[in-house]
């Protein structure tokens, strides 16, 4: 699908939020820098929060790690993209995160024998005009669910 502006990534951020509130999931965002993961990030993490922060979602390039939580769920915003070495995930308590939270990974696919194989991959193209390609894969348990949205 299209992005043609910010709102319109919004938009897709809010359908998935939909998708996978109150579950775990792992998203994993690819594409080229500034092609639109962090904003797709900062969405998704204020609708799965129902729009409960009201501070910037800043991307987590230099910490590696930014963790928001309300009353129900703990969300695990990871950026790889800094990192060396997948062992660097072990002082980032992963492998623990990934099963029991909603985790968004920026930069995943540096790491791909760590990704679990239930997850929804998103790559992220810059187009002509300021525009984005958003494609979805859905692997594993995920592949079973019916998503059409995704498919538009």
């Amino acid at each position: 699908m299209i992005a043609s502006n910010e709102e319109e990534t919004q938009k897709i951020a809010n359908k998935l939020a939909k998708d996978i509130n109150n579950t775990n999931a792992t998203i994993c965002l690819n594409g080229d820098l500034g092609s639109g993961k962090t904003t797709f990030s900062r969405y998704l993490i204020r609708s799965l929060l129902s729009n409960s922060i009201n501070d910037d979602i800043p991307s987590p390039t230099f910490t590696l790690l930014q963790i928001y939580e309300d009353q129900k769920k703990s969300i695990y915003h990871y950026d790889f993209y800094r990192l060396n070495k997948i062992d660097e995930l072990i002082e980032l308590n992963y492998s623990e995160s990934v099963e029991n939270n909603i985790c968004i990974i920026e930069w995943a696919n540096k790491f791909k024998k760590a990704l679990p194989s239930n997850r929804i991959e998103i790559n992220f193209e810059i187009k002509p005009n300021n525009k984005r390609s958003i494609t979805f894969a859905l692997l594993g348990l995920y592949n079973k669910k019916n998503y059409l949205w995704m498919q538009e």
